[in-house]
């Protein structure tokens, strides 16, 4: 078998749209409410206080821009699959490395144990309903045959 690369569908791309939303849309009441903060404090202090605006926005402004570099930069979940060579985003093991494979249960995704014991999830909930079978499939025969 020559190497064969599954991706995930474009739901991915749409999770990954709607969570920079949310992120920005927190990051605008995140500075809604330090301005409030910094409103209240200079009127009880007497003292123009707006840096602790800026302070605050600065920090969340920092934490959100991480995220959505986060997000981006992890790119879309993909599986290759060769004769020898399971590889995802995440990891890539040879077949003769792992130990057994564990379908996904009740919502859980499918993983495979290593013969440390280390467990890597598949992460095949992005894919199409073929794709899933056919990879499931394939490591099944991998990991059993090894």
């Amino acid at each position: 078998m020559k190497q064969k690369k599954y991706y995930s569908q474009a739901l991915y791309f749409m999770k990954a749209i709607l969570v920079i939303i949310v992120i920005g849309v927190t990051f605008f009441i995140i500075t809604q409410f330090s301005d409030k903060i910094a409103q209240e404090i200079s009127i009880k202090l007497r003292k123009n206080m707006v840096i602790i605006e800026y302070v605050v926005n600065g920090i969340f402004g920092l934490i959100a821009l991480a995220s959505i570099a986060l997000i981006l930069l992890r790119g879309k979940p993909a599986v290759t699959l060769s004769h020898t060579t399971l590889r995802t985003n995440r990891f890539k093991k040879d077949f003769a490395q792992l130990k057994s494979y564990h379908p996904g249960k009740g919502g859980s995704e499918p993983y495979v144990i290593s013969h440390e014991g280390k467990q890597y999830d598949l992460e095949l909930s992005w894919f199409s309903k073929k794709d899933q079978k056919e990879i499931e499939a394939f490591i099944k025969e991998r990991v059993a045959t090894i």
